[in-house]
């Protein structure tokens, strides 16, 4: 597991609108001021930059694909629900009710301030705000529960906390699924070094006011990944890299 930086995102520079911190993690409120900055900039889903666009429709198709097979599967004749955690500002989510209307999609964002797109699209039962799992109802169980580039965010202990509670709120043939934008491709002690050697320097020029940057998170391993999911407690654990966008790493538990 190694940690990154980020200097700016969706095109806005961090320093526009927050202090920015080298040992801390941007929290709820970074968060919420970025989507001020962002909502005041652009005007749609449609205006964001385009390369992220593409990488979260083939998410989207991806979760597309996987639901349709499985929803072919259900014999109960229920709605399939699907629980988004960290939704942002609702692409994949708006894409997923665009291409399946039939299922009960709900949605988690730590701060309202995101949903402000996504609103109309979601009634509010199906909106919960908070850090998963204490802003989760216990009473509704899901079809899938997935994570899109979130789990950077997340430290490796209450990640592994917050999968076990999530896969006890799934239904008996039920899945989580995390699609990773952090993937490491490996770890090695000379790979550790040479970050280390990188972290230093960049810390010395985030303190110099040369180039302020914003501890994002963490990186991690395929080996980190089954770890985490089979400490978890889920029996079967498939993954891979996506066709459409080979950058992003999946893997299920169920």
């Amino acid at each position: 597991m190694r940690r990154f930086y980020q200097e700016s995102w969706q095109g806005i520079p961090f320093t526009q609108f927050s202090h920015l911190s080298f040992f801390h993690l941007a929290g709820s409120k970074f968060y919420s001021t970025f989507y001020e900055a962002m909502f005041s900039r652009y005007s749609s889903w449609e205006a964001l930059p385009e390369e992220w666009r593409t990488i979260k429709k083939a998410c989207a198709d991806w979760l597309i694909a996987r639901i349709a097979a499985k929803m072919s599967l259900k014999e109960d004749g229920a709605a399939y629900r699907v629980l988004s955690i960290g939704s942002g500002c609702g692409y994949m989510e708006k894409l997923l009710l665009d291409a399946m209307p039939g299922i009960a999609l709900y949605v988690n964002e730590p701060s309202t301030v995101g949903l402000k797109w996504l609103r109309s699209y979601i009634p509010n039962d199906r909106v919960f705000i908070g850090y998963p799992p204490a802003c989760l109802p216990a009473d509704i169980s899901y079809d899938m529960i997935y994570l899109s580039a979130v789990d950077y965010s997340i430290r490796s202990c209450d990640f592994g906390f917050m999968l076990e509670s999530l896969r006890a709120q799934l239904e008996p043939r039920g899945e989580l699924v995390c699609l990773s934008s952090s993937f490491l491709q490996e770890d090695s002690v000379i790979g550790s070094f040479v970050n280390a050697i990188k972290i230093l320097i960049r810390m010395v020029l985030h303190y110099l006011g040369v180039r302020p940057q914003q501890f994002w998170g963490w990186r991690r391993t395929r080996k980190e990944y089954q770890q985490l999911f089979s400490q978890a407690g889920f029996l079967s654990i498939e993954d891979g890299w996506m066709t459409a966008c080979p950058e992003m790493y999946w893997i299920v538990g169920t």
